[in-house]
Parts: structure tokens; C-alpha cells; sequence
């Protein structure tokens, strides 16, 4: 038990060991511009075309604001509804389906009464609810005049105004007020391209005015229903706008993939290009493309879609940041970005769609910037920058401040194993699975291929030294020469046998160390010319596992070295034992001082990190429920709070951590095991306690989809199955969402939480029910209830219709009921004098069995007969004559009294005939029953004679004997020839003779048992009665029997076999 506690304990003092990485101290505003350098790659989360069903090319996304649910409009495959479960294309309503097919969906617009509408090649459409409760869209085309042709509109924007749908194409403008076409506007004929003179190109609502471009002309706002030409706007005749955005200052933003970006003042009406010329060459080199209704960050930055990514500026032009393909996105062609009301951005391109969480709390560098490995080595800050292991190399993050320039993640060259790496002077000097290395200007240079090292520090007593745990030599002191050569100049070991796993230089001179194995925890000071004292920490007090010790004079043969794990704290440095007791270290007299504390009601929670962080003084462990926050008071009690997880997996996490900064801007950068580094600021964190609610996508009864009603009545003998569906519309690692269940009339309590999205109930009665569902989603937030209400009716004959024609019918009925019970009493009297000639029956056949078996040392036998529902044939018998035991089992053919007279016959001539063979017993039987003749009537019968080494066996029409070997362990089938009894006159029959040694067994039996057929209609079969006998030879031939009689019962589910069963076991003992 002791050696398992120390076990245990070991194993999680490496995890709970925390490093400090020492630093250039920042200023405020310095570290809050490098967290903003620092930021690493956004979640995004891509759904491409294999999860979307392959649409083809996404034009748009949004969400819904009545029920969250996502619309996503496609290039050809139609438009799709995605409730965080699947995705689902929607059908054209039945009545409509004439105007258009609906293949080529562009935009999507929602007004305030929640209505959807959809624009398309041909088409102007609305969703609608079908009778299921599934939205399908509904062409508004026809109710479009007669001289337009609506198979020509070629429609690509949309916007809405004063609660009116305004959209156009290179024609016409239409405007829609949700009944009707109330106004129209054309510019041009349908001849020429889309970028002929007249022809409508750029469409936008800002700040409630719908702007308008076309070729040739230039500017247009609509004022009074009329589109008026905005003076000197000729440039944009033939140069496109794709952007159009009002800045605070009211100015209008132009954004052209032509000339770049244009202000225009509304006061001097005049037109100016921005000075930003890197804004403009890349609006112009990456193809800033159109959208109708350009919306900014509720910070004010605005977002601009283009081939080349997702670019954010600020209202003076600024670049902010960039998000393409290199960050994670599926592609860089962005064809329409969307957002929500989380300010999470939805974005649509020819691969699919994309979210991109704009939280800057939480980001992450990963395979795609280049991290190989996992990250489970502890991190450093060298020369201002981040820089990690994994098992593949050191890396080093370097951050750009040029927005248009992606941080990179620089690989050092080192491709091995890394163990442990720091700084020493200008260089770094890592220990890794094939020695130790210096890295110095982008070179590595071999200290020692010495295999064993765990880790080095650069002394702070003296910077010379190099300072090296080894895991057999123990602590050694390299000095650096002014050649820039390492040179080992001391060798020692702190217990003579042990080498050290790893130490922590706690103040200049001063090391706390471990050894390898349990060879304690110490103390070891040195001096400048590295003359070293070691001192042994000891527990303070005798704690749990020295009580576990009963005799105080084997205390030293019996209590290993103690072993601690120690971590730096805003009150000092603290040891934790074996135990999880908590003691201060006493830097001056190199001691341990009990505090009080113990921390088992953390680690049952498994810590697998820790981490101090000197800033805010604040001592982290990482949990598998999020990270502990651990504080001492000057009395050395402790606070403890906790930062959940949320959106980070925990099951990824490597336990490395590194924590910096204070108060909002405090930063956990996090190691995982996929190629990760995590950077979490959780006081950031944006946790929405979200209104949204989990919905209903049908229920079925038999695998039928049900129409949508407020109460669903559902058929008794058609809802033998109802499956219920649903899904939460958040969509926000949305595999994680989970949900519980209730059936208010069925279930008992709510279920437990699952990923599942249905909920399937069989064999319901009739009553009313009410299903309840709630949802979460990663963080844990937690949806409210919603319901659904459905009805089993009753069967047909438990309604009140059937109660009233049961009163009719009683009454004709007793009016028969005279004629009936006199017959049915003759029937029942006739009935009961059969029972009673049956049951005597049987009674006889149980008689003619033998009432105990024959007791012998050389053989244990059993025997026993499970009968059917009526009298059967079956019997079975023992004779002893001198030192010989006969064996018969039997089976007469039919049932009833006819084989039971024919197995008294069988026992009388069995009792009447002297010792004979085996074979001239059946002889003279078959004269007997062939003499008698009762027709038809037959008798099956196989017999055994048991001397002291063999048997000798015969048999008339019965199925195989089995004999198994103990020796060889396995089961021989004897099948002998011969026809029934009663056959023909002088008919002879074989003989078989097998030897019979110790541990041998003799299995006669009927065919009842290899012939009972179960529900499905299948045979148990002679293979199984071999697999049986084998399995269960050792046993006595009563468990043997038993097993076998038991298979009967297992085999038909309880019920009765159609024949009889007989089983015969004789074992040689």
C-alpha cells in the first residue's frame, strides 16, 4: 500500500511541477501591444462541401432571428437549411413549383416581422412552413406583370427599406411590399451584357438610402421613389463599386475593385480617393468583391470580403487584420460574409462556408503555421519572444506587426525529441533524446552526445556555470570557456547510487532538486567556485503514510525517502508531499514547515498542470474541469476559484502551461497534443448566456414524418414507434451540444445529457403526453425548456363506440347464454374425464422408471426425462447382473397410451431375458414387439453394457451415442445401424465396443433435445449436445445431466418441448 501511495505520487509530481519564466518586465500599454501582436490564428470552424451535401458555390449565408436556424444560398444546389444536426435542402412549394426550379440561390434577406425572402436566377421567393413545420419557398414571380418575363430576371441583389423588399437586376429595380409589386423602375433593354451602358450594377442600402450604380453613368440615390444621379460621380461609369459604407462623419466609403477605395462628402459633393495606397492595391489585387448591405463590428471596424480573404479596417482606413486561407479558412475567395448577433462572422465561398469567432480571448497556432509534434515541454520567453517544444524540435513565435503579414511560427532546427530547453546568455542550450545542444545565430552545435541529461540552467550565482541534472551521474557543472567551449568541471552525486531528475535554482546559490526513483527531495547550496552542501528535506511531522506504520523501529527499513513536488507562491515556495500536505519552505534553516493545508479535494479532480504566474501572484492547476485559480493569504489558508474550460478540449491538453500579465490582459498559453499552441486570455472571455432555444424537426410514428399540429393524435396500432427529433441551432463547436429529455406521462425523471438529437419510445398507451427537450451547447450554457404535445388514441375497441355496441351485444348475449352453458358443461365433463385418463397416464410411465440409479465405485450415473404435453415414448432403465450394468434409453413412436404400453412391454422383456449380448437383447425385443403387433407402433432403443474397461453398445433406431475420452478431450458420435423394434421378425443388429477408462463419459439421450426447435424456427442440433458434453465433461454426471435438461429451458424460453427429452450420463469414476 505504501509503495503505491509513493507510486502515485511521483507519477503526479512531475505534472504538478510549475516553472517561472523569467522576464523583461512590460509596461502596461508595451504588453498589451505585444498581446495584440501575439494573436494567433481565430476559430474557424469550415463546413465544407461533403458536409453540405456539394451545393457547388456558396453565394451567402444568414441566420434567422426568429429561430437561429442557418440559410445558406448555393450556385446550384438549391437552399439549405442547416439546425446545428444537418443540413437540409428546401422544396419549392407544390403550388409554385412552375415559376422556377430553384437550383441558383444568391441572396437572402430577413424583415422585421421574421419573414425570409430569396432571390435567385428566375426567381423571387419567401420561405414558408409546409404542413410538417419545414419552411419550402414560395415564387413571388407570377405576381409579377404580364409584360415582364420572369424567366429573363437574372436577379442578384436585395435590401429592404420602410418594411418594402427592394431588389434588382441589370434591368429593372422591383420593389415588393409583401403583397404585391407596388413599384418598378427599368434603366435599360435586355440587349447587350451585364455591363452594357444603363444596365444596373452596385446595389446598397446605407443608413437608410438605397444607393444604386450603373455603366456608363455613374451614381444614383433614391429620393421621393425616384433614383437621383449623384453629381461628379462619373468616375464610377465604368469603374465598379462593390462596397458602400457610411462612416461616422457621414461620409460615404466606396470600395472598388477598379480604383480602390473613395470618400465621398455629401456637404462639398465632392469625391476623393483614399491616401491608404495599401489599401487600395489590395482591394484592387485581391478582387474586393459587391455586397448589398455592408454591416461594421458593434467596435465600429468593418469587415471587406474579397478573392484574397477577409480584411478589417477602421473608419480611418486602417488595416487592423487579415484572415485567409493561411488562418484556417477552407479558401481565400470570399464570396459574402455574414454577421451574427455574437459578432461571429459567417462566410460563404466556392468551397463552402465558414464561422470565424472574432474572439480574441481565445486563438491558437497549429499545423498550418507550421507547429509539428506535441507541445508538452515547458515554455520560455527568450529575447521577448514565445518559444516551445514539442517531441520534433523547439519552435519560436515570431510576431509581425504588418496586419497583412501572418505571425510565423519558426522551426530551430534541432529534429529530435526535446526534454527541456532555457536561455543562456545569447544562446539556447536544449537537452533532447541525443544529447545536449547550443543554438546560437541559426546554429546547432553538439555539447554532448551524452544520452542521459534531463535538463540544464544557467547558473545565477555564476554565470559561467551550466548546471545539469543527469539521470545517472547526478548534478554536473559545465563551464562555458572563452572559446565558447563547454567543458564539465564537477561530477556529484547527492545520494551516493542516485542521479537527479530535475531542480529549480530558487535563489542564486541555492537548488531544490529530486532525485531519480524515490531517492528523496533536497536541498542543495553552492558556492561561486560550485562547492556544493546538500540537505535532505524530511516531512515536518510524521503525516499519513508514517501512520500507516504500526512499529516506529522499522521506521527506516520500512518508509521510503520522502519525495516532494514544490511550486513558488506570492507567500514563498511550498513543498507538497506524498500525501498532498501542504508545507512552507524555509529557505534559511533548508526546512519544511507543516501548514495546515492539503490539497486532495484538488487532485480528485485531475490536475495534470500547474503554473505560477508573478504578475498577479495567483498559482494555477489545470483540471479536467478547468483550471484552478489558488491564492494564499498571509495565514496560509487559500482562495480557490476556477476558469471553466468552455470551447477549449480538454482532452487535447498536454498539462503545459505558462501564465503572464494581469488582470484582463493575463494570458494562459496552453501546450496540446495536436500540434497546438493556445493562447486564452479567460477573463476576456465572452461567455453569451444565450436566449436561443433548442427546436423541433418532427415527430414520426412508424418512421412516418407526422403533420404539424398543436396537438398530434396519433392511431394506437400505427404508433407502436415514435421517434421524436430536434436540434440546437448554435453553432459553436456544435458536435458538443448536448441534450436532455422528458415524457411527461412516461418517464420517470429527466434523462441524462447526450449528444444524441432524437428520442425513440415503443409500445405507448393511450393517453396524452408532453415531451420536454433542453439544450446546452460547449460552454455549458444551458437552453430553456421547450415542449411538444401528442395523443395515443385508444384502440378501436377501448373507444366509447365499442363500449356502446358491447352493451348491445351483452344483451343478445344473454339470451344465448342458456343454449351455450349447457353445451359447454357436457364439453367441460368430457373434458375432465380426458385430463384425468391423461394424468393417470403419466403417472403409469413415471412408474416404469427406475426410482434410484445404480450406486457402483466404478461409475457415476444419472439419468432424466422431461416430458411433453402429452404421454410420450421416452424411457430409460438400469439392469445390474454380477459385475455388469445395462443401460437402455428409448423412444416409442407417437404419444399417448399406445407408447406407453409399448414401453411396458420393453421393460417386461428386458426382465424376463437372461444376460445376453447387447445386440441378441435387441434380437429377441424386436421378436417380442414384432409378436404382439400393435400395428404401426414402434419402438427405438439403444443399450449399453458397462464392464469394468469397456463398453458394448447397440442400438435400434436411435440417434448417435456419445463417448467422450478424457485423454484426447474430446467427444466421439457413435452411430449404429439398425431399425426400430417391431420391424421386421428376426432382424439383427450390430455391436460397437469402445474401451472405458477413468474420467470417460457415456451420453445416451433422445432425440428430444437435438430436435427442439426454438420461436425462429431453429434446430438445437447434435453439434451443440458434442459442444455441451465436452465443455462440461469434468463435472459429476448429475451437473451433467442437469446441463443438458437446462438446455431444454434455455433453448425453447420456458416453454415445453414438443417430444420428450431423455438424457443417460455414465462416468468412469
Amino acid at each position: 500500500m505504501i509503495k503505491l501511495l509513493y507510486r502515485l505520487f511521483y507519477t503526479t509530481s512531475i505534472i504538478l511541477f510549475s516553472f517561472e519564466l523569467y522576464s523583461q518586465k512590460l509596461s502596461e500599454k508595451e504588453f498589451e501591444e505585444r498581446l495584440n501582436y501575439e494573436r494567433g490564428n481565430y476559430a474557424i470552424q469550415n463546413y465544407d462541401q461533403d458536409f453540405l451535401g456539394r451545393p457547388g458555390f456558396l453565394w451567402s449565408a444568414m441566420k434567422s432571428k426568429t429561430d437561429n436556424l442557418l440559410y445558406m444560398t448555393t450556385a446550384g444546389g438549391g437552399l439549405l437549411e442547416y439546425d446545428g444536426v444537418k443540413v437540409r435542402k428546401l422544396d419549392l412549394k407544390e403550388d409554385t413549383t412552375y415559376a422556377f426550379d430553384g437550383r441558383f440561390t444568391r441572396t437572402l434577406l430577413q424583415m422585421d416581422d421574421g419573414t425570409i425572402y430569396v432571390t435567385g436566377y428566375g426567381h423571387f421567393s419567401r420561405l414558408v412552413k409546409n404542413e410538417y413545420g419545414m419552411m419550402e419557398m414560395e415564387s413571388l414571380m407570377n405576381k409579377l406583370p404580364d409584360s415582364i418575363d420572369y424567366r429573363l430576371q437574372q436577379i442578384w441583389g436585395m435590401n429592404d427599406l420602410n418594411n418594402k423588399v427592394y431588389f434588382y437586376t441589370p434591368v429593372f429595380i422591383f420593389r415588393w411590399d409583401g403583397e404585391k409589386f407596388d413599384k418598378i423602375w427599368k434603366f435599360s433593354e435586355y440587349a447587350g451584357g451585364r455591363s452594357s451602358k444603363g444596365k444596373v450594377h452596385g446595389f446598397a442600402k446605407v443608413s437608410g438610402t438605397i444607393y444604386m450604380r450603373r455603366w456608363g453613368h455613374g451614381l444614383y440615390k433614391l429620393v421621393n421613389d425616384e433614383f437621383i444621379f449623384i453629381e461628379n460621380s462619373e468616375i464610377f461609369a465604368d469603374n465598379r463599386i462593390e462596397l458602400f459604407y457610411e462612416l461616422k462623419n457621414k461620409n460615404l466609403l466606396l470600395l472598388s475593385r477598379n480604383i480602390g477605395a473613395y470618400l465621398y462628402n455629401p456637404n462639398t459633393k465632392k469625391f476623393s480617393k483614399s491616401d491608404n495606397e495599401v489599401l487600395n492595391n489590395w482591394l484592387i489585387d485581391n478582387y474586393v468583391y459587391v455586397s448589398d448591405d455592408l454591416r461594421p463590428f458593434s467596435d465600429g471596424t468593418i469587415p471587406i470580403h474579397a478573392r484574397g480573404g477577409l480584411l478589417i479596417i477602421n473608419e480611418n482606413l486602417e488595416i487592423l487584420n487579415k484572415v485567409n486561407s493561411e488562418d484556417g479558412l477552407q479558401v481565400d475567395n470570399i464570396s459574402a460574409v455574414f454577421i451574427d448577433e455574437n459578432q461571429d462572422v459567417f462566410i460563404s465561398s466556392d468551397q463552402g462556408a465558414s464561422k470565424i469567432n472574432f474572439d480574441n480571448s481565445l486563438t491558437q497556432y497549429d499545423k498550418n503555421n507550421g507547429i509539428n509534434g506535441y507541445v508538452d515541454v515547458p515554455f520560455k520567453r527568450i529575447n521577448g519572444n514565445i518559444h516551445f517544444a514539442t517531441n520534433r524540435d523547439i519552435f519560436e513565435l515570431v510576431a509581425q506587426k504588418n496586419p497583412l503579414k501572418n505571425n510565423s511560427i519558426k522551426q530551430l532546427g534541432f529534429k529530435d525529441i526535446m526534454v527541456y530547453f532555457h536561455e543562456f546568455d545569447n544562446s539556447i542550450i536544449a537537452t533532447h533524446n541525443y544529447g545536449l545542444t547550443e543554438y546560437k545565430n541559426g546554429k546547432l552545435n553538439l555539447i554532448s552526445g551524452d544520452y542521459e541529461y534531463r535538463m540544464s540552467e544557467q547558473s545565477k550565482l555564476n554565470k559561467k556555470f551550466l548546471i545539469l541534472a543527469h539521470r545517472i551521474d547526478g548534478l554536473l557543472i559545465m563551464e562555458k570557456n572563452r572559446n565558447g567551449k563547454f567543458k564539465t568541471i564537477k561530477t556529484i552525486q547527492p545520494r551516493e547510487g542516485f542521479g537527479v531528475f530535475r531542480f529549480e535554482e530558487i535563489e542564486p546559490g541555492k537548488l531544490i532538486l529530486n532525485l531519480e526513483g524515490r531517492g528523496g527531495t533536497y536541498i542543495a547550496d553552492y558556492d561561486i567556485r560550485g562547492n556544493f552542501k546538500f540537505t535532505r528535506l524530511e516531512h515536518p511531522k510524521l503525516d499519513s503514510i508514517k501512520n500507516l506504520i504500526s512499529n516506529s523501529s522499522d521506521l527506516e527499513l520500512s518508509l521510503p525517502d520522502s519525495v516532494f513536488n514544490w511550486n513558488k507562491t506570492n507567500m514563498g515556495y511550498i513543498a507538497i508531499s506524498d500525501s498532498l500536505s501542504v508545507h512552507k519552505l524555509d529557505l534559511v534553516n533548508n526546512k519544511l514547515i507543516h501548514t495546515g493545508l492539503n490539497f486532495s479535494n484538488i487532485s480528485n479532480d485531475r490536475v495534470f498542470g500547474a503554473s505560477y504566474n508573478s504578475d498577479s501572484k495567483n498559482n494555477y492547476w489545470l483540471s479536467s474541469s478547468g483550471i484552478n485559480i489558488i491564492r494564499f493569504n498571509e495565514d496560509f489558508t487559500y482562495n480557490l476559484s476556477k476558469f471553466e474550460w468552455g470551447e477549449i478540449d480538454v482532452n487535447e491538453l498536454s498539462g503545459r502551461i505558462f501564465v503572464e500579465g494581469s488582470g484582463e490582459n493575463e494570458t494562459f498559453w496552453l501546450g496540446s497534443l495536436n500540434s497546438k499552441l493556445i493562447r486564452w486570455l479567460p477573463r476576456r472571455s465572452i461567455k453569451n448566456q444565450s436566449n436561443i432555444l433548442p427546436v423541433f424537426r418532427g415527430l414520426y410514428s412508424q418512421n412516418i414524418l407526422q403533420k404539424e399540429s398543436e396537438n398530434i393524435d396519433l392511431l394506437y396500432d400505427s404508433s407502436r414507434t415514435v421517434k421524436l427529433e430536434y436540434a440546437y441551432p448554435v453553432f459553436n463547436k456544435e458536435e458538443n451540444n448536448e441534450f436532455r429529455v422528458f415524457l411527461k406521462g412516461q418517464d420517470l425523471d429527466t434523462s441524462d445529457w447526450s449528444s444524441t438529437s432524437f428520442r425513440e419510445y415503443t409500445n405507448l398507451s393511450e393517453k396524452n403526453y408532453e415531451f420536454f427537450v433542453q439544450a446546452r451547447d460547449t460552454n455549458g450554457n444551458e437552453s430553456e425548456f421547450i415542449s411538444y404535445s401528442f395523443t395515443i388514441l385508444p384502440p378501436w375497441y377501448r373507444t366509447y363506440a365499442a363500449y356502446a355496441s358491447y352493451l348491445i351485444l351483452l344483451a343478445f348475449g344473454f339470451r344465448a347464454f342458456g343454449k351455450y352453458q349447457a353445451k359447454k358443461s357436457l364439453e367441460q365433463a368430457d373434458n375432465e374425464r380426458r385430463a384425468g385418463e391423461l394424468e393417470e397416464a403419466k403417472k403409469i410411465q413415471q412408474s416404469m422408471l427406475p426410482k434410484v440409479f445404480p450406486s457402483s465405485k466404478l461409475y457415476d450415473v444419472s439419468a432424466g426425462l422431461v416430458t411433453s404435453t402429452e404421454i410420450g415414448g421416452d424411457y430409460y432403465d438400469f439392469f445390474e447382473k454380477k459385475d455388469t450394468l445395462y443401460a437402455v434409453c428409448g423412444d416409442a413412436t407417437g404419444h399417448g397410451t399406445a407408447s406407453g404400453m409399448m414401453v411396458s412391454i420393453i421393460k417386461s422383456g428386458l426382465n424376463g431375458l437372461p444376460a445376453l449380448s447387447t445386440n441378441k437383447v435387441l434380437y429377441e425385443l424386436n421378436n417380442i414387439v414384432k409378436k404382439i403387433d400393435l400395428g404401426t407402433l414402434k419402438m427405438s432403443l439403444n443399450i449399453c453394457e458397462v464392464t469394468k474397461n469397456s463398453i458394448t453398445l447397440s442400438s435400434a433406431a436411435m440417434p448417435p451415442i456419445y463417448l467422450y475420452n478424457s485423454k484426447s478431450k474430446k467427444t466421439e458420435e457413435i452411430l449404429i445401424r439398425g431399425l426400430p423394434l417391431g420391424g421386421l421378425k428376426n432382424e439383427t443388429f450390430d455391436i460397437e465396443k469402445r474401451k472405458f477408462s477413468k474420467g470417460d463419459v457415456l451420453v445416451l439421450l433422445s432425440d428430444g433435445l437435438p430436435e427442439a426447435e426454438n420461436d425462429a424456427g431453429e434446430l438445437y442440433d447434435y453439434e451443440r449436445v458434442v459442444n455441451l458434453i465436452n465443455k462440461n465433461a469434468s463435472k459429476s454426471a448429475e451437473e451433467l445431466r442437469n446441463k443438458l435438461i437446462g438446455e431444454v429451458d434455455i433453448w425453447l424460453k420456458g416453454g415445453i418441448p414438443d417430444d420428450d427429452v431423455t438424457i443417460v450420463v455414465i462416468k468412469k469414476v
